[in-house]
């Protein structure tokens, strides 16, 4: 049942009980008089009963823990023991003496509360918000950074993933069909449920063996259970299922014989690394290996704040590019009343069809563009390909129209029109001056018997004409430096809050880690600036504050 938290004070408050236990300028006060307040009770109403139930813990006082697990890096038992232990902590939630006290399962079973709702992004938005107003924090200028979060599941080699699958699969099983179980486990070329849980296998030639004697062991347990009424929907079936079909094939023989099971050279994209998390995908970039979730950080940047907060934050599949994050991270922004002027990002975010999305929404998205060589001995070399930056052209950001004027060498063309079909500019030259033009080799010109043709479309004349402004202009590259403090921010994340490894093995629980990881993070700095410029610097925010 869900019950408010009593603003009525005590004799047994931790700061009347323990005066002067902490100096006056603790962070603790500082949080319970300033940030305790913005914590609104009522946003969680719904995921409790009206009526049933016996009344929730503090909803206040569960939302700080979970800051703190970020701040300090906690797990739930640890907080269990620390809340009753830190003076610091009962001042800041504004707890009893004696009264300071929550079950770990408590707490996690309201973290679960907030895995499939979106309280806990909206609370992340509305603090953010008041800190910004608060601080004076200009939003105009913001810079964004991608990162890895480490899942905690070992990366499994085909090898480990077979056998780890088929024996979660029987060890289900066992647990609930006794006799099925010994039915099939008979059938099979290896006894998966002994006590050798060794996933690697040194042997290379053996290994292969195995993974071939593996993949025909998981069909005789599809064949055989797919359409049981019961085992087809176990989840540790349909996983095992999963599997076999991402990376093998069934090749039927004649005469009705045994078909042959053939593994692919190659998974399906987006294929299941590990039975104990279907969602954990495996990614290698550079010399990263990694098994987990992309997350998305935005802070502020001006150089006049004087305190900068993250303003957004997100957690996708570790497959998703950065550019398609992109005007995602744009939308929540300007839903959230964050909207900046100027966004900085890396070359991974900016290409011209980001370019042009953020015109659209009025924001200016600053950056190297993707897919492109950044060396200046490359750009400048008189051997260079012509891009799309080359050409002589105009362009209008209101109309989109795109005119070209001019090839590389200054030859005029005979005509343009856009494709209604694919909706490239089509630009025409004169064949014989493009067969005896001596960049003919450099130029993306296709000279054919009647006509030379160049295609181009907005997205890539803006992505080139970005690309030659970064290379040529030092004073914009400089202006895009800004960018690189974002790094920073990723660092923070990752080492002092603890996002380079998540705790969890779903997505969702993840995601809130991270929320809660950059909540704490904000509440640090909010603190921070506090501490420094006082009362005197921050803006009024409301009459509770």
């Amino acid at each position: 049942m869900f019950r408010k938290s009593t603003a009525q004070s005590s004799l047994f408050d931790a700061e009347h009980y323990l005066k002067d236990a902490l100096p006056g300028n603790d962070w603790s006060y500082i949080y319970r008089d300033k940030i305790l307040l913005l914590i609104d009770e009522d946003k969680f109403k719904h995921l409790y009963s009206q009526e049933k139930g016996r009344p929730n813990n503090s909803i206040k006082t569960m939302i700080s823990l979970l800051i703190f697990m970020g701040l300090e890096k906690y797990v739930w038992r640890s907080v269990e023991f620390q809340f009753p232990r830190r003076i610091d902590w009962m001042i800041a939630t504004n707890a009893q003496i004696g009264n300071a006290f929550i079950d770990h399962v408590t707490l996690f079973k309201f973290y679960q509360r907030l895995e499939n709702d979106e309280t806990a992004v909206k609370l992340f938005a509305e603090i953010t918000n008041k800190f910004i107003e608060l601080c004076g924090t200009s939003i105009k200028k913001q810079r964004t950074d991608s990162f890895f979060v480490h899942g905690w599941l070992q990366n499994l080699s085909r090898y480990g993933l077979f056998k780890e699958t088929i024996r979660k699969f029987l060890y289900t099983l066992r647990k609930q069909k006794q006799g099925l179980y010994e039915n099939i486990e008979g059938q099979l070329s290896k006894q998966y449920l002994d006590k050798d849980f060794d996933l690697t296998e040194k042997d290379n030639e053996k290994a292969r063996r195995r993974v071939s004697e593996m993949a025909t062991d998981m069909y005789k347990i599809i064949i055989a259970f797919e359409n049981h009424k019961q085992i087809k929907y176990y989840e540790t079936f349909k996983i095992l299922k999963q599997v076999f079909q991402q990376q093998c094939e069934v090749k039927q023989e004649p005469d009705n014989q045994e078909p042959e099971i053939i593994l692919k050279d190659k998974p399906d994209k987006k294929a299941i690394n590990t039975p104990h998390n279907s969602q954990a995908q495996y990614k290698r970039k550079g010399k990263q290996q990694v098994t987990g979730d992309a997350a998305f950080a935005t802070e502020t940047c001006d150089e006049d704040n004087k305190t900068q907060f993250i303003t957004d934050i997100k957690l996708s599949e570790i497959s998703e590019h950065d550019s398609t994050q992109q005007p995602k991270i744009q939308e929540r922004l300007i839903n959230n009343e964050l909207k900046p002027e100027k966004q900085y990002a890396d070359a991974g975010f900016v290409n011209g069809k980001t370019i042009k999305k953020s015109k659209e929404n009025d924001i200016e998205l600053e950056g190297p563009t993707a897919g492109r060589s950044q060396s200046f001995e490359a750009y400048e070399s008189s051997e260079r390909i012509f891009d799309a930056g080359d050409f002589d052209t105009t362009y209008d950001d209101n109309s989109a129209e795109l005119i070209v004027n001019k090839c590389p060498e200054g030859h005029k063309p005979v005509n343009q029109e856009k494709s209604k079909k694919t909706g490239k500019l089509k630009v025409h030259f004169d064949t014989k001056i493009c067969s005896a033009c001596a960049k003919q080799n450099q130029c993306p010109i296709r000279v054919g018997k009647r006509v030379a043709t160049y295609s181009v479309t907005e997205e890539e004349y803006i992505g080139a004409a970005r690309h030659h402004k970064y290379m040529s202009s030092s004073e914009y590259r400089k202006e895009c430096g800004i960018r690189a403090g974002a790094e920073s921010l990723v660092s923070e994340l990752t080492r002092a809050h603890g996002m380079r490894k998540s705790r969890h093995r779903e997505r969702k629980r993840t995601e809130l880690q991270l929320i809660f990881a950059s909540l704490a993070c904000n509440v640090k700095r909010f603190i921070a600036h506090w501490e420094k410029y006082g009362q005197s610097e921050l803006k009024p925010a409301c009459q509770c504050v």
